[in-house]
């Protein structure tokens, strides 16, 4: 996964960040949660899957595709999973000055190091 955080307090002294993040295909974020700040994410190119409240009895799944905004709560444990052919393009917006500021916590271990059981396969045409 790539961020490029193209507005923040270190690029031009903003409060606030907004980054361009690109998802692989077949790639699963590590379940995170951020402590200082809400998120907003707009999905530009591929579709797949948030899950907010991961690991949590409010666990819910949300599709999204291009064209799809997702708001996440502060303090949610949520991840992303990437079900299309094309890698996931999205613009997020964090109401703090920078990427640090966020308070990104990771819930769960580098996904090299577990196995998750996601397979992307693509038929032959």
């Amino acid at each position: 996964m790539e961020h490029f955080f193209a507005i923040s307090k270190d690029t031009c002294g903003s409060d606030f960040v907004m980054d361009y993040t690109v998802i692989p295909v077949g790639n699963i974020s590590r379940a995170h949660v951020h402590i200082n700040t809400a998120l907003g994410q707009y999905f530009i190119k591929g579709e797949g899957y948030y899950i907010c409240g991961y690991g949590t009895e409010d666990e819910k799944r949300y599709p999204f595709h291009p064209g799809v905004f997702i708001y996440v709560p502060r303090g949610v444990i949520h991840k992303l999973v990437n079900t299309g052919d094309v890698p996931i393009e999205s613009i997020t917006v964090y109401s703090v000055g920078s990427g640090e500021a966020t308070g990104k916590y990771y819930t769960e271990p580098p996904i090299e190091a577990k196995s998750t059981g996601f397979q992307f396969q693509r038929e032959e045409e």
